[in-house]
């Protein structure tokens, strides 16, 4: 103790460097420097341990819960709504004699976790046709490009809703996971 309070302390280093965190950076510092060789693996280790140690990042207690076939349906679904949605969005823009009409839709979510609420924002943005405006009080407030239809504007909903039920899927607690199951998980 201090005369100005309590200092935390930073964890014992063999909780700063963690496997998976450590893998991941090695990929992505391979993938940065483009070439397989043993010195790009050693020496993005040696980084990636470096910066863990010198920047260690907070607990997310979600990564406990990972799951990495709930993941990979995760990304294949992302990546299926990249390819559909922005054929859809092209669509529509090169109708040049239909309008289209926007709207911003609330959407209820419904988990408590930051850091599967942030996810499932991130993931609705980077699908076409849909962007997250705010996070307010559980729901997203989405602006969604086609909402010419009441239909339209519940396939937006059920869309987003459908986002979150995977990101649960792949990183939420066994509570949010049985509720989901409960509840059909749309």
């Amino acid at each position: 103790m201090t005369e100005k309070g309590a200092m935390r302390e930073r964890p014992p280093l063999r909780h700063r460097v963690n496997l998976s965190t450590t893998v991941g950076l090695t990929v992505i510092w391979v993938m940065l420097w483009g070439s397989l060789s043993l010195g790009t693996v050693v020496f993005g280790l040696l980084t990636a341990v470096v910066i863990q140690v010198t920047f260690p990042l907070p607990d997310v207690d979600e990564l406990e819960h990972f799951r990495p076939l709930a993941f990979l349906a995760l990304a294949a679904h992302t990546a299926s709504g990249l390819v559909t949605s922005s054929i859809s969005v092209a669509a529509k823009v090169l109708a040049f004699r239909t309008p289209t009409r926007n709207a911003m839709i609330r959407v209820p979510l419904r988990t408590t976790s930051q850091f599967v609420s942030s996810i499932t924002a991130e993931l609705t943005t980077l699908v076409p046709g849909s962007i997250v405006i705010d996070v307010d009080d559980g729901d997203l407030v989405v602006h969604v490009f086609d909402a010419s239809t009441p239909e339209a504007i519940d396939r937006a909903r059920l869309s987003v809703r459908r986002t979150e039920a995977r990101v649960i899927r792949a990183f939420g607690s066994n509570q949010e996971r049985a509720e989901l199951r409960e509840e059909g998980g749309a």
